[in-house]
């Protein structure tokens, strides 16, 4: 993969058909040629910094930008290892990560200047719109500095989990292992992969990627070397924007949080409920005859589609070939809601400190609610903990799991398989209440019947005395503030078991947010900080 990464680098320089559109001030379109160039001038300025001998390790920190994504191709080509810290934590946090991971240097966005004054390395800003002369990374000389592939470093980054169950853990990132195969079985493996490929619609020549959450996150990295190596255009985003940006960029290929589908999903049911009175016996006629789950290039479900939903289509562009969703349970109505237009969200499951997906739902194993058929050796613990089978040796650091008795990775989340072979996710094994009549209430499950406080990550249930339920949840004040809360719980408490029933809740003043370090930056409730955050604060019954 390394070799073909590095030819896909080499090959943006005569590229002037793909693009990466971005903001800066204002939509820019920046065709692949001119990344390339971008990324050479990058490579230039950090050998600059290098030490004189030995690995050089570039600190990477600051809210997804064009800038940030060059910074990181420019480290992977040049044989830099990039150290990538998630930019929602605090200065001391942010501090000890780069210092932990042996930063030599640190580059930032400029907009978060006053997070890193505790930072051991010397520091340069990017997108400083002239704010810092100084310390400008665009404003230095460079120096020539020769990329090979044979240079790009196996362990080439350094990256870290969202945290949210603690702190953030280290996760390297590391370039597969080359597997030796006999001539005719590797040709053959070629043959199907190509026929795969020519037959879907990542063939597709108008193929847009669409991505918005951190960088700092290992997955939507690995995203953009996909998109370069398939020639797939690249958007950019913000998570303030980025439901405004789908529907004028209309990309095909989106990879999301949770709460940015359940917003769109909301938007959908308001769009059908619009629709006339044929219309509406059309749809239920396409629900009947299950077009929805035809394939996005059957002829007979385009017609269907045409017709029924030109403004549905809008709210999330209109082309959802690859949807897929993770890092967070996703409630099974907003799964239901796309499907219901012909939209299927896949949902996948891993998680960082591993080389390979667990589990991924696909066109051909989907199933609402499921992670799909499980990819590598999955089997079930005593507890309901999801143990994984993967080698020591494709795990670049062995020490950051935990490994069962026999050999099994523990998740450390709960799940179970039905009996075809689908693997579903109950939640977090940190996260189960148990309460003092040994009874488990698993949070997510009953978050997701507060449907419109859980859209909003506005609501965080836990029990504070271990033996009832508590909602720590937001509701403005526009919107009747705590005695419609109350009302809201107490309507929706009868849709729950008796010992999963909210019985107290806290009214926050302020909603949960990336910046005041109750949510990760995907999107994930940082369920200890709340819970000490409000640990002594007023709390209401909920049948008042």
């Amino acid at each position: 993969m390394r070799r073909q990464l590095f030819a896909a680098l080499q090959a943006l320089a005569d590229n002037d058909v793909n693009e990466v559109v971005h903001r800066d001030g204002g939509r820019v379109r920046t065709p692949w040629s001119e990344l390339a160039r971008d990324i050479d001038r990058a490579v230039a300025r950090l050998a600059s910094l290098r030490p004189a001998a030995g690995e050089f390790a570039v600190g990477l920190i600051g809210p997804t930008s064009y800038a940030w994504m060059v910074l990181d191709l420019a480290c992977l080509k040049a044989g830099f290892r990039s150290v990538a810290v998630p930019e929602f934590l605090t200065a001391a946090e942010i501090a000890d990560l780069f210092r932990e991971a042996g930063a030599h240097v640190v580059l930032a966005d400029h907009a978060l200047a006053d997070r890193l004054t505790e930072v051991h390395a010397p520091v340069w800003f990017f997108r400083t719109r002239g704010a810092a002369p100084r310390y400008d990374f665009d404003l230095l000389e460079g120096t020539e500095w020769t990329c090979t592939a044979e240079g790009m470093l196996d362990h080439y980054s350094t990256g870290y989990s969202s945290g949210t169950s603690g702190k953030a853990k280290r996760v390297d990132l590391t370039f597969p292992p080359e597997q030796p195969a006999p001539p005719l079985k590797r040709a053959a493996a070629l043959a199907v992969r190509y026929y795969r490929y020519r037959t879907s619609f990542w063939s597709r020549k108008d193929n847009r990627l669409f991505l918005f959450m951190p960088f700092s996150h290992p997955q939507q990295r690995a995203f953009v070397r996909l998109a370069l190596m398939r020639k797939i255009d690249i958007v950019l985003s913000e998570p303030l924007r980025c439901v405004q940006d789908l529907t004028v960029e209309k990309p095909n290929i989106m990879v999301s949080v949770p709460m940015i589908y359940e917003a769109l999903a909301a938007r959908i049911e308001h769009k059908l409920q619009q629709l006339d009175d044929r219309r509406k016996a059309v749809h239920r006629l396409y629900l009947r005859l299950g077009v929805n789950r035809l394939g996005n290039r059957n002829p007979v479900k385009r017609l269907f589609d045409r017709y029924l939903f030109p403004q549905v289509r809008k709210v999330y562009g209109g082309r959802a070939d690859y949807f897929v969703t993770g890092s967070a349970p996703i409630d099974p109505r907003t799964l239901t809601t796309f499907h219901r237009v012909g939209v299927k969200i896949y949902e996948g499951y891993g998680q960082s400190e591993l080389p390979r997906i667990i589990s991924m739902s696909s066109e051909k194993d989907f199933r609402i609610g499921s992670v799909g058929r499980p990819r590598v050796p999955v089997r079930i613990g005593a507890d309901g903990e999801i143990l994984v089978r993967i080698d020591r040796g494709e795990l670049a650091d062995p020490s950051v799991v935990t490994f069962d008795e026999d050999g099994w990775i523990r998740t450390g989340d709960l799940g179970h398989l039905d009996a075809d072979g689908f693997l579903f996710l109950d939640g977090r094994k940190d996260d189960v209440i148990v309460l003092d009549n040994g009874k488990k209430v698993f949070p997510a499950g009953v978050e997701t019947v507060f449907h419109d406080l859980k859209t909003e990550n506005s609501l965080c249930v836990t029990s504070f005395d271990g033996k009832r339920i508590t909602a720590v949840a937001y509701w403005p004040a526009e919107r009747g503030g705590r005695d419609a809360l109350r009302g809201y719980l107490a309507a929706l408490n009868t849709e729950l078991a008796d010992h999963e029933k909210v019985t107290w809740f806290v009214h926050t003043e302020e909603p949960f947010t990336v910046e005041n370090g109750l949510l990760t930056g995907t999107g994930k409730l940082r369920r200890r900080r709340i819970r000490t955050a409000y640990g002594e604060a007023r709390r209401e019954r909920v049948d008042g």
